[in-house]
């Protein structure tokens, strides 16, 4: 029988902050000396930039150097710091950023049913209270009523889960969803309908405009030596454009970062960041932004 689980409160999408992280290769058997992460050096180049549909001053007058800059303070926290040179680096980090493009369609279907699954959770938990009641007082032609309504609801949700799951493929946003790290987790279905509701979130997100950072490390020393590009790990963070200008989102985005910066990672982290009470500096006539030279 499934499992009905009454869903949690829905998650906010205001100052939501989504990250995922991923680790390549021998990466951390390379960096790990003695059971310790070792000091890294970097330069920055800038990557793939993408404005998104609405026009926001905010992001076109941010300019890389000052994102870079952002970012520089908080990948202190991992040990990373900036090199003087391509040729002195261990990393070198390709930044994309930008905003996703909204999807104005009519997603009222979809949301009715996410709806109705929740309807079908609170129900299960009713009935499940009443038949333990009825279990509890002998009264098993009523226990046997009730398991009867919970597996009339069970089937309920398996018919609305598949019905969500075409309706998903059908309305797109796979792009999106590659560029932000959802993919995975969207395609996930664990029966739950508290799984539901964190599709359902990450769903929505594909299809409205969120801003974004994607940080792909390369292997300096491989880059330099062989020409060849060796990525060793990778960070995509992203928040719900709503609410915040770019500087405001990138400040949480980095935030957010500073704890996965190289670092593996389960999954996506949601994460509601809370306001800095003390802010580093870092000198960006120290950073190293390289222009193109991937072959």
């Amino acid at each position: 029988m499934l499992i009905l689980l009454l869903l949690p409160a829905s998650l906010s999408a205001e100052k939501l902050v989504i990250a995922r992280s991923s680790v390549f290769g021998d990466y951390l058997e390379k960096r790990r000396v003695d059971g310790k992460l070792q000091p890294q050096s970097y330069v920055f180049m800038p990557g793939r930039f993408l404005s998104g549909n609405t026009r926001d001053r905010s992001l076109e007058r941010f300019s890389f150097r000052a994102l870079a800059g952002r970012l520089a303070q908080d990948l202190r926290r991992q040990d990373f710091h900036p090199a003087a040179s391509l040729a002195q680096a261990d990393l070198l980090l390709v930044v994309h950023w930008g905003a996703t493009a909204g999807r104005n369609r009519d997603l009222v279907a979809l949301s009715d049913g996410f709806d109705t699954l929740a309807n079908l959770g609170t129900q299960a938990e009713v009935f499940r209270g009443e038949l333990d009641q009825a279990i509890e007082a002998g009264d098993f032609l009523q226990a046997d009523a009730l398991r009867g309504n919970l597996d009339q609801l069970a089937n309920s949700a398996r018919q609305e889960q598949q019905s969500l799951l075409n309706e998903e493929r059908n309305v797109g946003g796979a792009d999106t969803a590659t560029l932000l790290g959802f993919t995975a987790e969207m395609s996930r279905d664990d029966g739950t309908l508290a799984e539901q509701e964190r599709r359902k979130t990450l769903f929505d997100l594909t299809r409205e405009e969120c801003y974004f950072v994607v940080v792909m490390a390369y292997d300096a020393r491989t880059l330099v030596g062989t020409k060849k590009l060796k990525r060793v790990w990778t960070l995509r963070v992203s928040i719900n454009t709503a609410g915040v200008n770019f500087p405001e989102a990138l400040d949480r985005i980095s935030q957010v970062s500073g704890q996965h910066f190289g670092r593996p990672q389960e999954g996506l982290t949601f994460a509601y960041p809370p306001k800095r009470l003390h802010e580093g500096s870092v000198r960006l006539d120290d950073i190293v932004v390289l222009g193109t030279v991937v072959p």
